[in-house]
């Protein structure tokens, strides 16, 4: 084997070696994923409760329809996080939130899934128009949620009626940093959402 061969294959010996060390080395990131926390207070409202309400699954914005963390960075710019994300679907994980409340308040007999056998006298159905980290201020940033809810009655042999529709929306500070502080201010937002949307329906089911 000659110099020149053996002096190239040191070179490219060398060149290896760097770059598996430099793979050892590497930061490597792995998914975080989150769950809204919300849930409503243990008492229940002073109600007979006699309706049947059947929670349809919200529609969503499909700006806002990924499981990543949406963030936004200024008027039309906005940015999705691969690395921290919902663990399921916002739009299926919403509407569990708003059902599982709404079967904790007493307001209704039964809070129905879709799709069940047992006819409702109410259905309720939305859409999340907003869902994401507003950072434009970065001294103060703001989580941003937004629902729009329509409540309908159903009667027999008769076209629905719309008893109302709202658009509820809710931005609260971000107090502590990275994703989890976005999650928990998300969380309190659908919170404050909730509360309003019970007393508005206490008003209409009366």
């Amino acid at each position: 084997m000659n110099d020149r061969l053996v002096r190239t294959l040191s070179g490219l010996s060398l060149v290896l070696s760097a770059i598996v060390i430099a793979g050892c080395g590497a930061k490597s990131y792995e998914k975080q994923q989150y769950l809204l926390n919300t849930r409503r207070p243990s008492s229940r409202m002073a109600s007979d409760g006699q309706n049947i309400i059947e929670m349809r699954r919200f529609t969503i914005d499909p700006a806002f329809s990924s499981k990543g963390l949406t963030y936004r960075k200024g008027e039309f710019e906005y940015e999705s996080d691969f690395y921290n994300e919902f663990l399921v679907a916002p739009d299926v994980m919403i509407t569990d939130k708003v059902r599982n409340w709404l079967a904790a308040s007493g307001l209704s007999k039964r809070v129905l899934d879709p799709g069940s056998y047992i006819d409702p006298t109410h259905v309720l159905e939305g859409s999340i128009v907003a869902l994401y980290g507003d950072f434009r201020a970065k001294s103060s940033p703001m989580a941003v949620l937004e629902l729009r809810v329509f409540l309908l009655e159903m009667k027999t042999a008769a076209e629905p009626t719309i008893l109302f529709g709202k658009t509820y929306e809710s931005s609260v500070g971000i107090e502590a940093e990275g994703p989890r502080g976005l999650v928990s201010a998300l969380d309190r937002c659908l919170s404050d959402i909730l509360t309003d949307l019970e007393k508005d329906l206490a008003e209409s089911l009366l």
